[in-house]
């Protein structure tokens, strides 16, 4: 037998042993992270986000106390029913200029409570900052929020074994320059595994923690200073 035929099958059992090690490698450090645990560790995860991670939101909030940090995005369902509406011609569906440039935002954008503010970035393909929009206290006092579920434009992403790590929202129907818009609130920081920590399990999963208990706080502050936001 020619030796050559046994290269894709000792590659395919190579490939398989090292999914077995990596699931095994997987399950051994979930189970060494208490979730609850890491949750008392809010304030150090937020102040080592800000300082590391998310540098980026200081100075965007130019010296501005940031009380809470979460990302956020633009509902898919809001983006196609606007184009509908501008290709058909129509004008039923009322909203800004900038309410209009949102709805083509597919890269990283992201909520800061700031005492009575709500700030709402969105950035460019390079991660600078593109849109600064701040709902006053009137406007957040308006303001209505309910549960979203998954993040919908992730389904169909993840394999059935990472559904844990889908992002969770609330949906904020707020007020944006006379039109009310309404964006989502992710319970957790996106996160993208970094290249070089592809191998480092470890790394991923207590990243993946601290971006989510850094998050999913970001409701409870603002429902806490915002009880009309509070949901059922």
């Amino acid at each position: 037998m020619n030796p050559l035929f046994l290269i894709p099958v000792v590659v395919v059992i190579g490939g398989i042993a090292f999914m077995i090690f990596m699931n095994k490698k997987h399950k051994a450090v979930q189970s060494e992270i208490n979730i609850d645990t890491e949750r008392t560790k809010y304030d150090q995860y937020k102040q080592e986000l800000l300082n590391s991670d998310y540098s980026k939101l200081k100075q965007w909030m130019k010296g501005k106390p940031i009380d809470a940090f979460t990302s956020a995005s633009v509902p898919q369902s809001l983006a196609s029913k606007v184009e509908e509406h501008i290709a058909d011609g129509i004008k039923k569906v009322a909203l800004s200029a900038v309410g209009v440039r949102l709805i083509k935002v597919e890269t990283d954008c992201f909520w800061v409570l700031s005492e009575n503010d709500l700030h709402f970035f969105t950035t460019n393909t390079s991660g600078e900052l593109d849109e600064h929009i701040v709902f006053d206290y009137f406007n957040i006092e308006k303001a209505k929020l309910e549960y979203g579920g998954i993040l919908k434009s992730t389904l169909g992403v993840y394999s059935k074994s990472s559904e844990e790590y889908l992002p969770k929202t609330h949906l904020i129907t707020i007020d944006l320059e006379g039109s009310p818009i309404t964006l989502e609130i992710h319970d957790r920081l996106n996160y993208v595994v970094n290249p070089v920590d592809a191998l480092n399990l470890e790394k991923q999963l207590r990243t993946r923690a601290k971006y989510q208990v850094v998050g999913e706080k970001f409701v409870d502050v603002l429902q806490n200073k915002f009880p009309n936001l509070k949901t059922t």
